[in-house]
């Protein structure tokens, strides 16, 4: 049993003195038997210490996982800054009063810290934050092991009297009392609440996340995934190599499983080959699925032992789209698990048959995309842009398809989707740039000379060195800067704000246009317009294609048009389709026609024929 008192009672201590150093006891200890709130009794120590000294401050240093630096635990009244340098702190004799007390498990008393030998190593510290003395006090744990300091620093140059060591002796002597006290309900608690094989959690705490999640998801309206993990065929590899090799592979099948997730993300141990996995806050169902995915794949690679192959069977149900109910949603995911399975184990299923079929088909077409890339599957076509008359060409926009190998010529609106969702786009954009640039300049040196050739921008390509990109590409393939436009949405603007405006401003500086497409479906006013780095407005297709019969598309394209001029903005309209809406948009001042009417998109060699008749 921990003995909770202390000697307080030395000779030359007068009555006042031992009774603050008893009041000071009975104040920590009644919190450390009625609260388990560890950290806030280290506070209140600190600061009732400091009470009875003033002009110092007091701070708890403890050894770390390691064993050998030492790092601040509790600090209130020291800074932040200060508290960065003080930990990792290694003991040892000229280490300051802290690290020296710990070294040489003794009290350390500096009366002053610009002449004293321990000091010489800090003397910027003691300067930078006015530490004039500083008094040091190993603490201990019940087995009188050295696992930290507790130490008082002073603003001015003094030594201890008797009173300020029994002070600080005394302070050490709780500090370690309450670290003992946390220790020992840490290790209750692992022991009700983590697996002591994999440390992961057990199925006592996973069970209380997901009820909180649960709540949390309720609350805001999103959405939760359960995976239930089994590993396969794993009695056979007990049976045949025995438990140690056994407890082996499920440490790295844990291990694995933490890489793949998020931090706030539950990977717990429920049963003696079973996992569980509490993915909270998620978007959509294919999230699961691609954590489900890198699991399997993480594990092929990292759980090979003795000649072992170790793979998964995985099933997840989704709160709350299969059900509401906690209990219900751990069997829905069991139930998914034996369906994988049933059809061969080493996959990943859905408690909903069709979910797992449509998933799966995203992922094909998501592994698909990748080979497309390598195999440079990708096609360009060229939509003409024609003047307001629309008898002549006088630029075109870049479009990409994709010539699938057995599905033939794939339109954007069925793969652009999947590139978004699994990262792809970048490098597809990428693509589409260097390869349009490209045969751009080489239409130029055969005296085909568009005034712009226009490249769609995704998204994610809006970011942080945006324009370097663009810089090297116009390097690369010698395509003037002047000829090229790049067109992004208003909406993507307007979501990516100010980092947006900053880099298609430094695109601008490079002598490249920049169009505002679907202009009319975002959120810009005239007071924003004129501050957006643009060169053109092109109308969305929404607005011309009940043209010139909608009275409202009438006010709104004869709007967007007078915005256009007044704002010396060339105007494009998109989804021409009919005589009648060319008509309508050359009368009412629409500088540029694109559309089916016109030229539908072309590939390269129907685009120049074309454009030889148009030029």
């Amino acid at each position: 049993m921990t003995d909770l008192s202390v000697n307080t009672e030395p000779e030359n201590l007068s009555t006042s003195q031992q009774e603050s150093l008893l009041y000071l006891q009975r104040d920590v200890l009644e919190s450390v038997a009625t609260s388990n709130e560890h950290g806030d009794n280290l506070v209140k120590l600190c600061l009732a210490t400091e009470a009875m000294l003033p002009k110092a401050v007091a701070s708890i240093m403890l050894f770390d996982n390691s064993h050998e630096n030492l790092v601040v635990r509790t600090a209130p009244s020291i800074p932040d800054a200060a508290i960065l340098q003080l930990n990792g702190l290694t003991p040892g004799p000229q280490a300051g009063s802290c690290g020296t007390a710990v070294y040489y498990k003794k009290p350390i008393y500096v009366e002053n810290t610009a002449t004293d030998n321990r000091w010489q190593h800090f003397g910027q510290f003691a300067i930078d934050f006015n530490i004039c003395a500083c008094w040091s006090n190993p603490i201990t744990d019940s087995h009188g092991q050295v696992i930290g300091s507790f130490a008082l620093s002073s603003f001015e140059t003094r030594s201890p009297i008797q009173f300020q060591k029994e002070l600080l002796k005394v302070a050490a002597y709780l500090s370690g009392i309450i670290i003992q006290r946390e220790k020992i309900e840490s290790e209750l608690w692992n022991q009700i609440h983590v697996d002591p094989l994999t440390l992961l959690p057990n199925r006592t705490l996973l069970n209380q996340r997901l009820q909180h999640g649960i709540e949390i998801s309720s609350r805001n309206r999103t959405k939760i995934a359960l995976l239930f993990i089994d590993v396969d065929n794993f009695k056979m590899v007990n049976d045949s190599y025995g438990h140690t090799v056994g407890d082996e592979i499920l440490i790295r099948v844990a291990n694995a499983m933490k890489q793949a997730v998020r931090e706030q993300d539950t990977v717990a141990r429920t049963g003696g080959d079973e996992f569980t996995i509490l993915l909270e806050d998620i978007n959509d169902p294919l999230d699961a699925s691609k954590v489900a995915q890198k699991i399997l794949d993480s594990t092929k690679e990292s759980s090979h032992l003795e000649d072992i192959e170790i793979t998964l069977s995985i099933g997840t149900s989704i709160y709350p789209d299969d059900t509401q109910d906690q209990e219900e949603l751990l069997r829905n995911a069991d139930t998914a698990m034996y369906a994988t399975k049933a059809a061969g184990k080493n996959s990943h299923s859905f408690y909903k048959p069709e979910l797992t079929q449509a998933v799966q088909a995203q992922i094909t077409l998501q592994n698909e995309l990748r080979q497309a890339l390598r195999n440079d599957e990708f096609v360009l076509f060229f939509q003409p842009i024609f003047n307001n008359t629309g008898q002549k060409i006088e630029g075109a926009e870049t479009l990409i398809r994709w010539n699938h190998p057995t599905k033939g010529l794939v339109m954007p609106n069925d793969f652009i989707p999947a590139a978004e969702e699994n990262g792809l786009i970048n490098e597809i954009t990428q693509w589409v740039m260097l390869h349009a640039c490209t045969t751009a300049k080489k239409w130029l040196n055969n005296g085909i000379e568009l005034k712009k050739l226009s490249i769609n921008l995704s998204a994610s390509e809006i970011s942080l060195d945006c324009y370097k990109k663009v810089e090297m590409l116009l390097e690369q393939t010698g395509y003037p800067a002047n000829r090229l436009e790049l067109e992004i949405t208003e909406t993507m603007l307007m979501e990516q704000g100010q980092r947006a405006f900053r880099e298609l401003e430094k695109i601008r500086e490079l002598d490249v246009s920049i169009a505002l497409d679907d202009f009319g479906t975002g959120y810009s006013s005239l007071h924003l317009l004129r501050r957006l780095p643009i060169d053109k407005l092109k109308i969305d297709r929404s607005f011309i294609m009940e043209l010139p019969q909608n009275q409202d598309d009438i006010t709104l394209t004869k709007l967007i048009i007078s915005m256009g001029k007044s704002l010396s903005l060339q105007v494009v309209a998109e989804g021409v389709e009919t005589e009648q809406q060319r008509h309508f948009l050359s009368e009412e001042g629409c500088d540029l026609l694109q559309g089916f009417l016109l030229s539908k998109p072309l590939p390269e060699e129907d685009f120049l024929e074309k454009f030889k008749l148009h030029a």
